[in-house]
This record gives structure tokens, C-alpha cells and sequence, in this order.
């Protein structure tokens, strides 16, 4: 099957584009870190007021605040303090800052993300062309510094081993798919149904994988 991109279906142009919810969980990050986050998303291909980023932060982790802050960064960028409870875990933060997503669609990045920039036409073009019941769009995940070390070397084989043969060998057997837990897509609607992630599951996207398949939804690489 050909790959689904925005460039081999019809232009998108950007009045039919949906806004799109990008949630960024952060804790204790360098300036650095936040900076290339940032920049990252600025270089996206999608127009800027169709984008709803959430960086998310401890309440009490005022470092990262600090540098959130010091960036100056534009009006789509909000930040969200989560208030102090426990357990103090990636999903109870992702769960706290959806309350607040506007977009029709859900896509989570980490700090040290650098996602390619037409991936989130990708997901929509793959959203409008699929099947009804597809839920949930997993990116291709890599080490852009692959070749710095012996360790960044082996972790890139591990990550295209997984990325790019089991889950597309998992996808074409319509196995459920146990995703990973950074540029996954979600339509904001199916998340919600699902009362989203587990707070107490530290494997928090292989275990919405599985839900999603138990309730009859597809995952795509």
C-alpha cells in the first residue's frame, strides 16, 4: 500500500485544516532543550492559528517555568501547571492538560523531539483518507544523533527495528498495536471515550494501544 502523505493526496489547504492539539509534558528541562522543543514546533507546516500546543510542567518545577517564560514565546503556546497530587507521572499530566485541547486532533511530543514538519498534515490527510474506524496514527520514531556514540548507535537499531519492522509487521496482521509515547495521533473524541491515559501505567501509550483495539479501533504506523 502506498504511503499516505500530504503530498500524494489532493493540497490541504489551510482553511480546511483543523485545529490540532499538540501536548509537550515537560519536567526539569534545560533551556537548550525547551529552545529546540520550541523552535521545533514553530517549523511545523501548519498554519500557526490552527495550532494548540500545551507545554505541560509540574506546578513546583519552577526551573522549567523560568525557561518556558524567558523563550517569550507566542500566543499558541500556553502553558499548563499541573497541580500537585500523586501519582506524579507523564499520563495524570497528559490527562490533567487535555481538559483544556481545542483541536480536533491530539498529538504528543517530548522535549527532545524533533518532528518532521509536514508530519501533522500527514496525520490529517491519513485521517481523512482512513478507514472510519482508524484512531490512532503512531509516527516513526529515530535517534537524530545516531551517529555520535556506540550507545546512540545501538538505540537507533533498536528504535528502527521496532518502528519500522514490528509495528508495520503488527499493523499489516491486525495485531493490536502497543504504541509508543511520542508523535502517536489521536482524534480528541476517541481519547475521551477512552477516559485517555492510565495514570498509573508507566507504559502509558503501548497500554492505550491495546484499549483502542479492544474497542474496535485501528493504529497505523
Amino acid at each position: 500500500e502506498e504511503k499516505t502523505t500530504a503530498k500524494n493526496l489532493p493540497k490541504l489547504s489551510d482553511d480546511i485544516l483543523p485545529i490540532y492539539t499538540i501536548l509537550v509534558p515537560l519536567f526539569q528541562e534545560k533551556h537548550e532543550t525547551v529552545l529546540q522543543l520550541v523552535n521545533a514546533i514553530r517549523n511545523l507546516d501548519y498554519p500557526k492559528t490552527k495550532l494548540d500546543v500545551k507545554l505541560i510542567v509540574e506546578e513546583d518545577d519552577f526551573e522549567t517555568i523560568k525557561n518556558i517564560k524567558n523563550l517569550r514565546c507566542e500566543r499558541i503556546f500556553d502553558i499548563v501547571e499541573v497541580p500537585f497530587s500523586y501519582p506524579r507521572t507523564k499520563p495524570k499530566a497528559l490527562n490533567y492538560a487535555l481538559r483544556f485541547a481545542r483541536g480536533k486532533y491530539v498529538t504528543i511530543f517530548d522535549a527532545e523531539d524533533k518532528p518532521n514538519p509536514d508530519q501533522l498534515k500527514e496525520a490529517v490527510a491519513r485521517f481523512k483518507s482512513g478507514p472510519k474506524e482508524l484512531a490512532c496514527l503512531q509516527g516513526r520514531l529515530n535517534y537524530y544523533n545516531r551517529e555520535e556514540n556506540i550507545i546512540t548507535r545501538m538505540f537507533s537499531f533498536e528504535y528502527g527495528s521496532w518502528f519500522d519492522f514490528l509495528l508495520p509487521g503488527l499493523q499489516k496482521l491486525g495485531i493490536p498495536m502497543p504504541l509508543g509515547g511520542t508523535s502517536n495521533h489521536f482524534p480528541l473524541d476517541v481519547l475521551k471515550e477512552l477516559h485517555a491515559w492510565d495514570p498509573y501505567n508507566v507504559t502509558e501509550d503501548a497500554d492505550l494501544g491495546i484499549r483502542l483495539a479492544a474497542k474496535g479501533y485501528k493504529s497505523e504506523v
